[in-house]
């Protein structure tokens, strides 16, 4: 079957188990068995920068809105909201009887508290567009201006200047809404014991083992089908596979090398679900490290690598190799960037000009990447790739709360970078992975600083949607390519194996989102 073929027939099944799903009335009560590969490094949405951290972040707590099943803001905590004019400002009116779980209904100051604090956290690009945000995040002012409180049920927000994908960043995960006692009360502990209004509870946290969230019964939707959710914590993927088909989890991964056998299993071919998710596979230079302060090592580097051996040969043809940063699949996105091209021989020619003939005296460079065993797959590949124009590679492997420390505090040179969108807009994957305003943790942990981007992403990102606005992007997206602050590997695709009577998790290809992030409130289990 061609691959086209195959998607074809892929969202026919995808599309007819929804619409079957649907005709059937969700069962309440059960337990949803999903896994990670690592514990999550935090529970904190102000402090959360990864994805396992939102798996749980994302069911624990609201935000004033939500993204719909097709990424379109919806109301969450807010059940309307008004826009001015000229886009600046934005009245949100709360639900009433909306409760935090320690039984607190929810007002407008708890909004007010939640985005200040999270302002100086791990995110605070969220908050920047708002008046007085940057003066409140570098300490000059006691508050954010345009954080408003009209009355306990009304706040409204206020922006320097228009921001076509506004709505978007209120229902990011950094925006979550948390009860001020208890977040005050525990200080560092509330990382390990949040209290939200989410539609699940935190229950408790084995780490290394699992996480248990419990239905919230006082939930404004109502409570949700599933009684309990639990992540269990398995780094190996064999040992996922075997506890998968051994009936001890309803969602988990596709090993790798297995996708293509899996898709022809008689017993678990039906469990197979692939579709295209709005996120990128790549590898970044820490550019203020040496050598990669050298443009010539990173485009070397670029050069000698071949994302296809990895596609094909690693990942079976399961997903698509990338070009450029910013998915294809990104609606109103048209994709123009070129990665620079398998050129050996230019690689050869880069490092002889930057002083590294045949790499010598360039010494075995550290490539650092997190846990697993597709990543440590893809990382040999690497090393033998580069091996062929002379250049050595380190490979080390870390846990995924250790790597994401070496990355964020600058002392990771060169290291896999793996990003799916907060929301869906070119900003996401440009403006914060490459301002440099964003360098370190907020998203730049490439430390690149380019003026002439800059001044792209800062036209760009106050534009109203259209092609003028993505032509800035894509200029800019262009730039950073040629400068090999981000190779490009491959989009990510959600590879996934569900059992049957998992029901309602959303998994549609219009959503472009991975099943692990979907809201676990929809789902029931048939049994």
């Amino acid at each position: 079957m061609t691959r086209a073929a195959l998607a074809a027939a892929l969202l026919v099944v995808l599309v007819a188990s929804a619409l079957s799903g649907a005709a059937v009335a969700a069962k309440p009560g059960g337990t949803l068995r999903m896994v990670f590969m690592a514990d999550p490094p935090t529970l904190d949405p102000a402090h959360a920068t990864d994805l396992t951290s939102s798996a749980v972040i994302r069911q624990v707590f609201d935000a004033l809105l939500e993204l719909d099943e097709k990424l379109v803001p919806a109301p969450a905590l807010a059940e309307r909201w008004m826009v001015s004019a000229d886009h600046r400002a934005y009245t949100f009116h709360l639900r009433r009887g909306a409760k935090f779980h320690n039984g607190r209904e929810v007002r407008a100051a708890d909004v007010k508290y939640s985005f200040e604090r999270a302002a100086r956290g791990k995110r605070p690009w969220v908050f920047e567009k708002l008046v007085g945000a940057r003066e409140f995040i570098q300490g000059g002012a006691p508050e954010i201006a345009g954080v408003r409180v009209v009355d306990d049920a009304t706040v409204e927000l206020r922006l320097e200047r228009p921001f076509a994908p506004f709505l978007h960043l209120i229902a990011y995960d950094a925006a979550s809404i948390v009860p001020r006692e208890e977040a005050d009360r525990r200080g560092a502990g509330f990382a390990s014991h949040p209290v939200g209004t989410g539609a699940f509870r935190f229950g408790s946290w084995r780490r290394d083992d699992q996480v248990v969230l419990e239905r919230f019964p006082e939930h404004f939707r109502g409570p949700a089908n599933l009684e309990r959710v639990v992540f269990r914590v398995i780094p190996a993927e064999a040992t996922r596979f075997n506890e998968y088909a051994a009936g001890q989890l309803d969602v988990s991964d596709i090993p790798t090398g297995r996708c293509r056998a899996l898709q022809a299993d008689p017993k678990l071919k039906a469990d197979v679900a692939i579709w295209p998710t709005l996120g990128t596979s790549a590898l970044r230079f820490n550019v203020e490290r040496a050598p990669f302060t050298d443009a010539r090592v990173r485009r070397a580097i670029a050069h000698a690598i071949d994302p296809a051996i990895i596609v094909n040969r690693v990942l079976e043809g399961c997903v698509a190799p990338a070009q450029g940063i910013v998915p294809p699949v990104l609606a109103g996105w048209t994709a123009t960037a070129k990665r620079l091209p398998l050129d050996r021989e230019r690689a050869r020619s880069l490092l002889a000009e930057a002083g590294f003939p045949g790499g010598r005296g360039l010494g075995p460079l550290a490539y650092h990447f997190n846990t697993g065993d597709l990543n440590q797959r893809i990382a040999e590949a690497l090393q033998a790739q580069l091996k062929e124009v002379g250049v050595a590679l380190e490979l080390r492997r870390l846990d995924w709360a250790a790597h994401i420390k070496v990355v964020d505090d600058g002392s990771a040179g060169f290291f896999r970078q793996g990003w799916i969108a907060d929301y869906p807009d070119p900003e996401n994957f440009l403006t914060v992975l490459f301002h440099s305003r964003n360098v370190g943790p907020p998203g730049n942990t490439s430390r690149y600083r380019n003026p002439a981007v800059d001044r792209l992403f800062d036209e760009a990102d106050t534009m109203a949607p259209g092609a003028q606005r993505v032509k800035r992007y894509q200029e800019a997206e262009q730039v950073i390519l040629d400068d090999a602050a981000w190779v490009s590997l491959y989009h990510y695709a959600s590879r996934a194996l569900i059992k049957p009577h998992v029901k309602g998790l959303e998994r549609s290809p219009q959503s472009t989102a991975p099943e692990f992030l979907a809201p676990l409130r929809k789902v029931w289990l048939e049994r």
